[in-house]
């Protein structure tokens, strides 16, 4: 059986898997409200069928899994005014995130390709979140001016030593081995195995089915962690950029400075310290209410509207940051990013 939305979604149910799949390759699956409201609704249907086992996420396309949210949606909105939709397009977005990884029957996703921003959130909440040899995935908000959400920095926080804050700072995209090192991901299956593994699906419990599946591809992070510990321990941004100029590991400095001199200055430095907070939650849902709160800020502040006239709508990638520098960014603007704004994000049950 299978059935379609409106928003370019997909629900097939063959013997006990549904599939829920992403069909707009042409945007690598970009993901607004109405594709939020129907992935929604989709995964709600998925666990009230009893004839469902086994919920699967998945893009359709070559080039990835989810390119994130529908960035240009969120600038019309900014400059249109609409802040209150914009946070209830966010809020939306992480009670998805918050459903996917609380859900009593278990999801499979596959990030192949471009997983990035919101595709992280649809993901890396899954109970059985499998990588393959095609996948980048990553948080590259601070290029725009934004800090990562989606609950994201609560994965980051968690990743092992400092490899979270470097993803997070240099907007890394991470291969299948460095999500799997990061605890990004469970699985790897290969890209010519994906049939195979969904064939298998169909039948058996996700928990058999991954069991034959014990490749783990190499990760460039892994490799480099020494360096990335060191340069990226530091208490503030300006320390990190400094350890960066300072260190012998030419391949991790230059990854780390091609972004920290491109990236907002603000983005930056409210994204180290939403990484500090976000260790000490207590579970994703406190994290999702940071993420609300600390976009919600972000949406008022320049440099969002700057990042993606940049980098999305005129594509010159010479954004005018305010302020220019991290040495600029003050304490006390941080810390603002962080004060009650707007209602608190309620979550959905099942």
């Amino acid at each position: 059986m299978t059935s379609e939305t409106a928003a370019g979604l997909s629900l097939d149910v063959a013997d006990r898997l549904a599939t829920i799949t992403l069909c707009k390759p042409a945007t690598i699956n970009a993901i607004g409200p109405e594709e939020i409201d129907s992935i929604t609704g989709l995964l709600r249907d998925a666990v009230a069928d009893p004839t469902v086992g086994t919920i699967l996420i998945r893009g359709e396309g070559q080039r990835g899994f989810c390119a994130g949210g529908d960035i240009k949606q969120v600038h019309t909105m900014i400059v249109s005014g609409e802040l209150d939709r914009l946070a209830a397009f966010w809020a939306a977005e992480y009670r998805l995130d918050h459903l996917i990884a609380t859900c009593p029957k278990p999801v499979v996703s596959i990030a192949h390709g471009l997983t990035l921003g919101g595709g992280m959130g649809l993901a890396s909440h899954a109970s059985h979140r499998v990588v393959t040899d095609s996948t980048r995935m990553g948080m590259p908000e601070v290029l725009i001016g934004l800090s990562p959400d989606i609950g994201g920095l609560w994965l980051y926080s968690r990743a092992p030593g400092h490899t979270g804050t470097f993803a997070a700072l240099t907007a890394a995209h991470l291969h299948a081995g460095d999500a799997l090192h990061m605890g990004l991901a469970d699985h790897y299956v290969p890209d010519d195995r994906i049939e195979e593994l969904t064939e298998r699906l169909r039948n058996l419990p996700a928990a058999t089915v991954f069991g034959e599946f014990t490749d783990r591809p190499p990760s460039w992070i892994a490799d480099h962690r020494a360096a990335i510990d060191r340069m990226f321990g530091g208490d503030s941004v300006a320390g990190i950029i400094e350890s960066a100029h300072a260190t012998t590991d030419t391949a991790v400095a230059e990854a780390a400075l091609s972004a920290l001199t491109s990236a907002s200055p603000t983005a930056l430095c409210v994204t180290h310290e939403a990484l500090r907070r976000a260790a000490r939650m207590r579970d994703l849902a406190e994290c999702l209410e940071q993420d609300l709160r600390v976009g919600q800020h972000c949406s008022r502040h320049p440099d969002l509207t700057e990042g993606i006239r940049a980098r999305v709508v005129d594509k010159d990638r010479r954004p005018k940051w305010s302020p220019p520098t991290v040495a600029e960014v003050s304490a006390t603007e941080v810390s603002s990013f962080f004060e009650p704004i707007g209602p608190r994000l309620q979550f959905g049950t099942w």
